[in-house]
Order: structure tokens, then sequence, then C-alpha cells
């Protein structure tokens, strides 16, 4: 791949992330957050991810020294305290409210500008009612945090390259090289509008991934401990 070209790919492939918008994962029907932790991040590195989240139909709080069920009606994300200087956390709803009914989405995404270990808090207004009667409680979700580090080699890879294959995939088995990719590797896999659809970790052992996609095209990040490379992907 040429040098010019490379810049190119680079260059449309963060236009793709930065025009990103998350879009919720319908097929959640438990409440919680999820994933449950996000990848690391580094300085001077794109960063897209998404949370999916799904709201509680109700809650226990204390009513005059006795525990009493209060069954939610919604709940606002007021704000997110903690982000890595350089990244944003963008809900897909610009009220920010959601019932237990609808699945929500957040996008967090920017190139971090500082390292270290920021663990985020998400701050909740929960709206609920208790035998008719319509009450307020504050909550704060602390499950995530986004480790930093300092540098990275950025390395663009181009369809000829055996790092994955096959390339073209046609199967839902995505084999890859355990002299290259080693354990503790974490693999993010985008659409082609820049999605986050899944994220796998490499274990001891294992020389292959599910890719359980639909035809098309997507982008892949091969995040070792002091590397990210990326590359193009086509399911056929």
């Amino acid at each position: 791949m040429s040098k010019n070209l490379l810049i190119l790919s680079l260059f449309i492939f963060s236009i793709l992330k930065l025009n990103a918008q998350c879009t919720p994962d319908g097929t959640i029907t438990k409440p919680g957050f999820y994933p449950s932790s996000l990848p690391d991040a580094l300085i001077g590195s794109t960063y897209n991810e998404v949370i999916n989240f799904k709201i509680i139909k109700d809650t226990m709080v204390v009513v005059f020294g006795s525990p009493t069920k209060a069954t939610i009606d919604s709940a606002t994300i007021v704000k997110v305290n903690g982000m890595p200087n350089g990244l944003t956390f963008n809900l897909n709803k610009p009220s920010k409210t959601y019932t237990p009914a609808e699945t929500g989405c957040a996008l967090i995404s920017g190139t971090p500008t500082k390292s270290g270990t920021f663990s985020l808090q998400i701050v909740l207004k929960i709206y609920a009612k208790i035998s008719g009667f319509p009450i307020q409680q504050a909550d704060t979700i602390k499950n995530f945090e986004i480790i930093v580090k300092p540098s990275a080699n950025i390395t663009q890879l181009d369809n000829e390259t055996k790092f994955i294959f096959p390339n073209p995939l046609l199967s839902n088995e995505l084999n890859f090289d355990t002299k290259l990719i080693k354990p503790n590797t974490i693999i993010t896999i985008y659409n082609s509008q820049g999605q986050l659809l899944d994220i796998q970790k490499i274990e001891n052992n294992q020389s292959s991934i599910t890719f359980n996609f639909p035809k098309g095209l997507y982008w892949l990040s091969i995040i070792s401990e002091n590397s990210i490379s990326r590359m193009k992907l086509i399911k056929n």
C-alpha cells in the first residue's frame, strides 16, 4: 500500500467513525448496561465504543424506615463524570430520558489526550411511583472505567495481509495468525457505518473468532499492548 493510499484510508476510516451514531440493540431484554466493560484507549488514537442499556422496572426505596417497592416510570441520565480528556458521551435521545420498555445507547468517542485510569460515574435521576404517589430518586452507575495508555504504533493493513483470514470471508469463523495475534489481544468489529458490533478478547490457545454477521464490508481493530492494527474485511 502506497503512503498516499495509506493516509487516504486512515482519513476515510476516521470520517466514518466521527459521523457514526449509536443505534440501540433491540435484542436486549434484561435491565443493565452492556457490555460489562470497555476496552482500553490510546493517546492520539480514535476511540469509538457503544454502551447499550435498559433501565429496571421497579426498585426498593426506604419510606419511614421501611423498604418499599417503587414502580419506575422513567430515568434520566443527567451527566457523566470522570470522562477522559478528549472523549465525549453522547446519548441516542436528546431528551436523555428512558422508560423500562425501551433500550438506549450511548456513544463514547473522540481522541484521548491524557493517559490514566478514568472511572466513569453515570448520574441518573429516577422517576417512580409508590402506591400511585410520584417520587424522585438519584442514583449513580459506577460500573465502567476507561484505561488510556500513553502511546501506540498504528498500522493500516491492506486486503492482502494474512493477519486475519480468509478475506473475503465465506463462513462465520474468522481465523488469525497466532504468531501475530497473542492472548489478551482485543478485536473490535465495526460495520461500514462505523457502528460497534462486537468486542472479542483472545484467550490462550485460541486461533479464531466467531463472525456471525451478514454479508458486507466491516472494519476490524486489533488492539495489543502497544499497537493498533486496522483492516478492512469483506464477508461474502
